[in-house]
This record gives C-alpha cells, sequence and structure tokens, in this order.
C-alpha cells in the first residue's frame, strides 16, 4: 500500500472589493491569497497553528502551480475544496476554487510544503496533522 495519505476540506470565500483589478474583475493573483487562506484556515480549525509554533516548527512554500480558467467578479461566492496529501517529508495542498452559483471551475492549484525545525532543516510531519489523514 502506498504511504500517501489524504484528507479533503471545503471553504467558502466571498470576492471582496478591495480585489479588484481597473476592469472590475479579481486580480489573479488574489487566487493565491485564497489558497492560503484556505491553508491557514485548515491548520487553525485543526488546532495545530499554535502547536507548531511552540515546537517551533515553520512550513515553506517548495513549489506552487496555479492554472486559472475564468476570472471571479466582485461579490462572487468561492467554494474552495482542499485535499492534502501527504509524500514522505512534503506535505501537498490540491485547491479546486468554483463559483458556488455556476459551479464552473475558477482555477486548480497545487502547493508542495516543506515542515521545518528550529535549525530551518526539513523535519517529519507532525503526528497530530497526520492524524487527520486517511488511506486513499
Amino acid at each position: 500500500m502506498s504511504s500517501n495519505k489524504s484528507a479533503k476540506y471545503y471553504f467558502e470565500l466571498q470576492a471582496r472589493g478591495n480585489e479588484l483589478d481597473s476592469y472590475g474583475h479579481v486580480n489573479n493573483a488574489v487566487y493565491l491569497n485564497y489558497n492560503e487562506q484556505a491553508r491557514w484556515d485548515l491548520f487553525n480549525k485543526l488546532g495545530l497553528l499554535d502547536q507548531f509554533k511552540a515546537d517551533g516548527k515553520k512550513i515553506v512554500i517548495v513549489e506552487n502551480q496555479i492554472k486559472y480558467i475564468r476570472q471571479v467578479k466582485l461579490f462572487d461566492e468561492i467554494i474552495v475544496e482542499t485535499q492534502m496529501e501527504k509524500s514522505a517529508h512534503f506535505l501537498l495542498f490540491k485547491h479546486i476554487l468554483t463559483n458556488k452559483t455556476t459551479a464552473k471551475l475558477i482555477a486548480k492549484a497545487m502547493v508542495k510544503t516543506l515542515f521545518l525545525d528550529q535549525d530551518d532543516k526539513p523535519c517529519d510531519i507532525p503526528k497530530s496533522l497526520l492524524n487527520t489523514f486517511t488511506e486513499e
């Protein structure tokens, strides 16, 4: 059996006015903020942020790929489906952003992260986080 495990989480967000570009569309760069927000909301929801800090662990982004499919408009409601996967020392986040009303795909992203210890050396993913995973 593969050592990869995964877990899925869902978040709902809404485009805000300060994210608009000169054409009245949400700036593409904001998609990254949605992905980041979903990830930190997930850690916070699981009660892990304080533990990471207490243990001196840091999370760094090693790779980030985003495929934009369509623009978001002001007040669009967005659903972010986040799937975490464990792969060796890496934690992969796969984000799928869809428009809540139309169910149209907005963007897909893959973010590869790594945990570092107090000496900025790669370390194991915290056991408390691993407990949130399920076998595929």
